[in-house]
């Protein structure tokens, strides 16, 4: 690789000397790994943990610490005999993803730098490189892997379709342009102060994920209650058919064959209403389409099994929606929309969507409209349905306000790693 510069544009004050390019190869030698798969590791007991290839690409740190990361022991009984001391993983290994659907996660690396005396094996679809010199200061080389410089490289010598991998003796010859151990040490010590910050955040963003959860659980199954103004409890819950509490709302748009429009599509699993890309009326043709209301509870009748559910905002406004997603408004100021759209995306209401959806797995099991009207549903008084509504909005407000910091943060770091190194 042709360098331009061997000098970064962000470097701490009293160090001047230009950076050394080295073969990986020449700071690095592979060792073997094992293939043990996801399905024989366990949280619980065992003689040797594993590091699976998808907990570097979802869960772990670039900075391994094993007192921080949950390692999973390998399920099997495993003679020890059989494994090699060179083959249990040393501070200051990497471990490395060699598969990925995705060009950005290829070659995801973690540096070992804390095992707290524990026995650990790198798992299936890994490679482990150990150091060959004491060229490198613990910790650097987690964030090297992460700069652009190396990241391009990787992303280069990638192969496949589908599934991308990388072969050892290409990741051999990526160049490592690296600073003198006491800057590296400089440069580690702070990037892994703002990857600490990341963890924090991350984990702050888990706990309060989990108690949300927790605390929906305890609302529907009535275990926890409001109180009303007075302090005093709130009626009894009652049960009604799902027509009492909201109508369908329907209004079909004259399509303009010269007009442009916007359409919806309701994702799985609660994660709401995506705007789709600007259409011709001349390509809708005959389609049926349906102005979007911009307060109403809506459906995805082909994957309403799966909690396709949401509820549309101000966003939505002069967008339309097919006829496979259909909506719903109040009903005579029973139900606020953002309880009953909860409710849907809660445990019970997704085994009442699967009921109302007869037929097989996949697009087969489609929402009966009619199915869906008559299901009967417990529900508190509209002012608890509110309370209720306000809390939870306040939760996933807060957690939104967290992912933002630790989106902020993560760009942050990235400006950081490309002003860094060279």
């Amino acid at each position: 690789m042709d360098f331009k510069s061997l000098n970064p544009s962000l470097r701490f004050k009293g160090y001047n000397a230009d950076w050394v390019t080295f073969i990986f190869s020449e700071l690095y030698e592979f060792k073997t790994t094992n293939s043990y798969s996801r399905d024989l590791l366990n949280y619980s007991t065992g003689k040797v943990k594993n590091i699976h290839y998808g907990d570097i690409h979802t869960k772990y740190n670039s900075v391994f610490n094993i007192e921080i990361e949950t390692v999973p022991f390998i399920n099997v009984d495993v003679d020890l005999k059989k494994i090699k001391d060179e083959q249990y993983l040393s501070e200051g290994d990497l471990v490395i993803a060699d598969a990925s659907e995705d060009y950005k996660d290829i070659g995801k690396t973690i540096e070992v730098v804390n095992l707290a005396k524990q026995r650990v094996l790198a798992g299936l679809h890994t490679f482990l490189a150990r150091k060959k010199s004491n060229m490198l200061f613990k910790g650097f080389a987690a964030q090297l892997m992460q700069s652009w410089t190396v990241r391009h490289q990787v992303m280069r010598i990638a192969q496949g379709t589908k599934v991308l991998g990388i072969a050892t003796s290409r990741l051999g010859n990526v160049e490592l342009p690296l600073p003198s151990v006491e800057e590296q040490q400089r440069i580690a010590d702070f990037l892994s102060s703002v990857d600490k910050k990341i963890s924090l955040l991350k984990e702050k963003h888990t706990l309060l994920t989990q108690y949300k959860k927790g605390a929906m659980q305890k609302l529907f199954k009535q275990e926890t209650r409001f109180k009303d103004d007075n302090g005093e409890d709130f009626p009894d819950w009652k049960t009604e058919r799902v027509d009492y509490f909201v109508e369908r709302y329907s209004n079909p748009v004259k399509v303009d064959k010269n007009d442009t429009y916007r359409e919806i599509g309701v994702r799985s699993h609660g994660k709401g209403v995506f705007h789709k890309e600007v259409v011709s009326g001349a390509k809708l043709g005959d389609k049926r389409v349906f102005w979007v209301h911009p307060d109403a509870f809506v459906v995805n009748i082909v994957f309403a099994w799966e909690h396709a559910v949401a509820k549309t905002s101000d966003k939505e406004e002069g967008f339309i929606a097919s006829h496979r997603f259909p909506m719903y408004l109040p009903k005579n100021n029973r139900v606020d929309l953002r309880f009953f759209t909860l409710f849907f995306k809660s445990k019970r209401g997704k085994h009442l969507l699967e009921l109302a959806s007869p037929g097989g797995a996949g697009r087969n099991k489609t929402l009966g409209q009619s199915n869906f009207a008559e299901l009967k549903v417990t529900f508190p008084i509209l002012e608890e349905q509110k309370r209720i509504a306000d809390f939870v909005e306040l939760l996933e407000k807060k957690l939104e306000a967290i992912k933002q910091q630790i989106e902020l943060t993560q760009t942050f770091k990235k400006g950081l790693l490309q002003q860094m190194f060279v």
